[in-house]
């Protein structure tokens, strides 16, 4: 780098790269050991045993694809230099992490970084890590030129050299007795982790404790594998992938559902953990997440019973193309864990500060203030102290002025933030009659010794806290062009306090056109290892005439607010391959699903034999 331009380019064409190739390690069942950067492994009973004799059992094997953030706003950074302080502009979930890496690579004292973090918008995870080494680059260059640096990426750059979400494979053994109830369940993950990964390991543990889901079994193995590949970096996409492993438990069990003619929502009543039995991580339940109501808001609002009855019928007696459109409709339940629970990121910091004046007004000070969330902290002072909005003002837009805070991600704001704002507004409510105004009180989320999640004794708690939920997709399939209009969806949930209900259903409504994207239209091909030269150009998403009419049911609970930002990333993929698999009658053994895929095992389930029926 340099002040003159011409100067570069003469040292440029002077410099020579020399290259050597090696063999590819490649993503597939026969890794090697070299290749194993992560693993955890969950086991209780005897598994093994308890399926190679089982009478009835299944087995399937799903694959999820890689996908783009593709958020609004390719990666971007600006940094001014000056003696006293390096600014950095840049569009971060974690700001103090931005800090942090800058002054490292520069050698210089947190202090002397200032971050101003700028708008994300919706970005999937995808702006957790990413800016910070894009920072990092930029500061290097500001401080060694005495000048100002812009890194701006364009949307093919944004595609290329920014990282994916990590393919996935997950095999599934299942074995159970003649009443349905599951006796033994065995699951295989394998992560392609690309040539690395710093989430790697939380990534790993979410989905291990996540990948039954709510669903009891005495015994069970869980085994996760983070490999090792020659493809480029991969990591978390909304849900640190405890969406993929539920999505792709839900997809086995209907299965399990489809073949043995068993009642969608009754099969999963009778199999989902009470209160009081072991809950997948091992704990006891204690919490009653009610499911059955759940299911029953969600089926009684969108006629499931009637119409599953009647689209299995009609689905059944087709033996062409020719009756015009084909229905189906499908039915998943699952969670959403809030919070992080590996070692990564469990020294991260959330802390609120509030300050009550003698005129009554209310100052907080934190982190990540979007307008949403201005609403939702807001409305929770406004109740707790008895005032107006309009005495409430939020404060600190950059590193100078925020609280420190972790990484802006799996419901944090909600989860952490919102009870540490009322643990503030209790505290001043205590001290504002025995001593005078104004008051500070400052509250830092701190887990408690039995709460700290210990994946190697597997105690304490992985998440801070669950978001149960239900979800119905109903769709109907064109005979013609093979492409599947979903008709409505509906989604109940048990998300806590709700404070603002119409930025929680934005919030719902924002993710489940995300999740219908990434099942049905968001496609990247991996050839000899390596991304398709095109998929950079031609990538597409969902787009706003595709969004289908919503319902989104809220359960009234007494409960501190839950998050809402990847649920329905965990449910819409598995009730739209449910819905699909009652059309086609077949299992979907990869998404996304595309036209070509639908046109095969429409092929394959017209071209079958009839079978004659048996007289009992």
């Amino acid at each position: 780098m340099g002040p003159d331009p011409e100067i570069i380019r003469k040292i440029a064409q002077d410099i020579k790269i020399e290259t050597e190739e090696n063999r590819p390690f490649l993503f597939d069942d026969d890794f090697s050991e070299q290749q194993i950067i992560g693993k955890r492994i969950i086991s209780s009973g005897n598994p093994d045993p308890v399926y190679a004799r089982a009478k009835t059992k299944f087995e399937t094997v799903t694959s999820i694809g890689p996908q783009d953030h593709f958020y609004a706003e390719p990666l971007c950074t600006t940094v001014n230099y000056s003696k006293e302080k390096i600014e950095i502009y840049t569009a971060t979930q974690w700001p103090f992490h931005v800090r942090e890496t800058v002054a490292a690579v520069l050698g210089l004292d947190n202090e002397k970084v200032r971050v101003i973090p700028t708008v994300t918008g919706e970005v999937l995870d995808g702006k957790i890590w990413t800016p910070s080494i894009l920072s990092a680059q930029a500061a290097l260059a500001s401080y060694l030129c005495k000048k100002p640096v812009k890194i701006s990426f364009s949307r093919s750059e944004d595609f290329y050299y920014t990282t994916k979400s990590a393919p996935i494979k997950i095999t599934h053994k299942t074995a159970i007795n003649s009443k349905g109830k599951i006796e033994s369940i065995i699951i295989k993950i394998l992560v392609n982790s690309g040539a690395y990964s710093p989430l790697i390991h939380e990534i790993i543990d979410r989905m291990a404790v996540s990948a039954t889901g709510f669903y009891t079994a005495k015994n069970r193995k869980i085994e996760v594998y983070a490999v090792k590949t020659s493809m480029p970096p991969m990591d978390a996409l909304a849900g640190f992938e405890e969406s993929s492993v539920l999505f792709a438990l839900e997809n086995h069990l209907n299965e399990i559902i489809k073949k043995s003619g068993f009642s969608p929502v009754e099969w999963k009543l009778a199999n989902l953990v009470s209160r009081g039995e072991k809950l997948f991580y091992g704990a006891i339940m204690e919490t009653d997440y009610h499911f059955k109501d759940l299911f029953d808001s969600v089926c009684r609002a969108s006629d499931f019973h009637r119409k599953y009855a009647a689209y299995s019928s009609l689905n059944k007696t087709r033996n062409g193309y020719g009756d015009g459109p084909f229905r189906g409709i499908g039915i998943a339940c699952g969670f959403q864990g809030n919070g992080f629970i590996s070692k990564t990121l469990n020294n991260s910091k959330y802390e609120v500060e509030m300050t009550m004046d003698t005129d009554g007004n209310v100052y907080i000070k934190s982190g990540f203030y979007s307008k949403s969330m201005k609403n939702i902290l807001g409305a929770i002072v406004a109740t707790s102290f008895g005032i107006g909005k309009e005495l409430i003002y939020f404060a600190g837009t950059d590193t100078d002025d925020m609280s420190i805070s972790g990484p802006e991600t799996l419901s944090s704001k909600i989860a952490i933030l919102a009870p540490l704002i009322i643990r503030c507004c209790s505290t001043i409510q205590k001290l504002r009659f025995r001593q005078p105004l104004p008051i500070t009180v400052k509250k830092i989320y701190k887990p408690g010794k039995k709460e700290i999640w210990d994946f190697s004794q597997m105690t304490g708690k992985p998440f801070i806290s669950l978001t149960p939920a239900v979800c119905v997709l109903e769709m109907e399939l064109d005979p013609t062009a093979f492409e599947v209009h979903i008709r409505s969806v509906w989604l109940a949930c048990d998300a806590g306090q709700i404070y603002n209900k119409q930025a929680a259903i934005s919030t719902v409504n924002k993710t489940i056109a995300e999740a219908i994207s990434k099942v049905s239209i968001e496609q990247i091909k991996i050839t000899d290892g390596k991304f398709h030269p095109a998929d950079g150009n031609l990538y597409n998403i969902i787009s706003p005439v595709q969004v289908p009419k919503t319902h989104i049911i809220f359960a009234d609970s007494a409960f501190v607010p839950r998050g809402l930002d990847s649920i329905a990333h965990t449910l819409i993929p598995a009730a739209y391959t449910t819905a699909l698999a009652q059309i086609t009658d077949s299992f979907t053994e990869t998404i996304p699903v595309n036209a070509e895929m639908i046109f095969e095992k429409l092929e394959s389930k017209f071209s079958q034999e009839p079978q004659e029926e048996t007289a009992v």
